[in-house]
């Protein structure tokens, strides 16, 4: 059985509550918790709009040991790739080992509303290809980089331009990185703190060039879809790893079920109203930044039903431990409960309780 880790939603929730989930979270469980990194949150009625690095520190400052990862930090315009490097190897630093990257090719809500143009999916993958060679070459060992060049060439179906693309950097003795990409380039850059430990890098995909990227580059893949709809995408990611020389087994296939917990299945349902923007058709790609337009969109077009399929609404909470085996059943290595419930200090107790032990029970056994 997998790992369960907790959710914390920054477009959803103030600063000062999310802290106090996350302090909750760990006094009863929860070791890892995974959270989001938006300009603009999906919603505009009660959003937030957190800026999530600087929340990360505070969180670890206020916690023991729990680990922190972000799902996900798209590393494709208002984010330059070193800086991001720079930032997270920082927080290391801080709070060794307790900190992962997640990337992503980001969303229009976020890029576009700090005055970018909202580019094919095909070039933000490209640009998220060169920023995570950029982030590893700041962050990794020399021989590391070495041993990569030579998984990419050994590969069977290697992709010609990922391994030109490897070619277009250089790290001389002291660390110094030298970077020429198509869309972005560094020149001499270091990292004079550096990690002090090795940042578990991932990224989130659902098309299959993404998914790809994710098995040759990265240590796993983070994904929305659920149990059912996974199988093709695992043995996409499994077999192009193989061929990259990597041993599938050693990396994550992450997943985020979402869940609203109530006695009342009405208010339950109620509160999961704030993530049906989250249903819009090919809501990834659509060129809509402003949350107001996002949320009129989302009542014209995602039917309640719709909005009911992709979250587990649920009256008791013994009743999330079938969907949750789902998950683990289907190859899931990780996942990390993303909860809308109306109350949700109390979902977090009450899962602790009684779902989260039965979990490290059968991890046990």
């Amino acid at each position: 059985m997998g790992f369960i880790g907790y959710w914390a939603s920054q477009e959803q929730y103030s600063m000062h509550s999310l802290i106090k989930f996350v302090i909750e979270a760990e006094k009863g469980g929860f070791t890892a918790t995974m959270t989001s990194d938006h300009f603009h949150p999906w919603w505009h009625d009660n959003g937030y709009g957190n800026f999530t690095w600087v929340w990360l520190t505070a969180a670890a400052e206020r916690t023991k040991n729990m680990k922190f990862v972000t799902g996900v930090t798209s590393p494709v315009y208002r984010y330059n790739p070193a800086i991001i490097a720079q930032a997270f190897a920082s927080i290391d630093v801080l709070y060794p080992g307790r900190i992962g990257l997640g990337l992503g090719t980001g969303e229009a809500m976020n890029e576009v509303s700090v005055g970018f143009n909202w580019p094919s999916s095909e070039i933000r993958l490209k640009r998220t290809i060169e920023a995570i060679q950029i982030i590893k070459k700041l962050w990794n060992k020399k021989e590391q980089q070495h041993q990569e060049k030579e998984e990419e060439e050994n590969s069977k179906e290697t992709n010609q331009k990922d391994f030109d693309l490897l070619n277009k950097s250089d790290m001389d003795e002291e660390g110094f990185v030298t970077f020429k990409g198509e869309y972005y380039k560094t020149k001499s850059a270091k990292l004079y703190t550096p990690p002090s430990k090795n940042i578990p890098l991932y990224l989130a995909a659902s098309g299959p060039e993404t998914i790809k990227t994710a098995a040759r580059y990265t240590d796993g893949l983070i994904t929305i879809s659920k149990p059912n709809k996974v199988k093709e995408m695992f043995d996409l990611f499994d077999k192009t790893a193989i061929e990259a020389n990597k041993k599938s087994q050693t990396l994550q296939k992450i997943g985020k079920p979402m869940i609203s917990y109530s006695e009342d299945y009405d208010k339950a349902f109620k509160s999961s109203e704030f993530w049906r923007a989250g249903q819009i058709e090919q809501v990834f790609d659509i060129d809509v930044n402003h949350p107001r337009a996002l949320q009129q969109k989302a009542k014209q077009e995602v039917s309640d039903e719709k909005l009911k399929e992709s979250i587990l609404i649920v009256t008791s909470i013994y009743d999330l431990i079938k969907p949750l085996e789902e998950y683990f059943n289907a190859g899931f290595t990780q996942i990390y409960l993303h909860s809308t419930s109306p109350d949700e200090m109390d979902f977090v107790q009450k899962f602790c309780t009684v779902v989260l032990p039965y979990f490290k029970d059968k991890n046990n056994k």
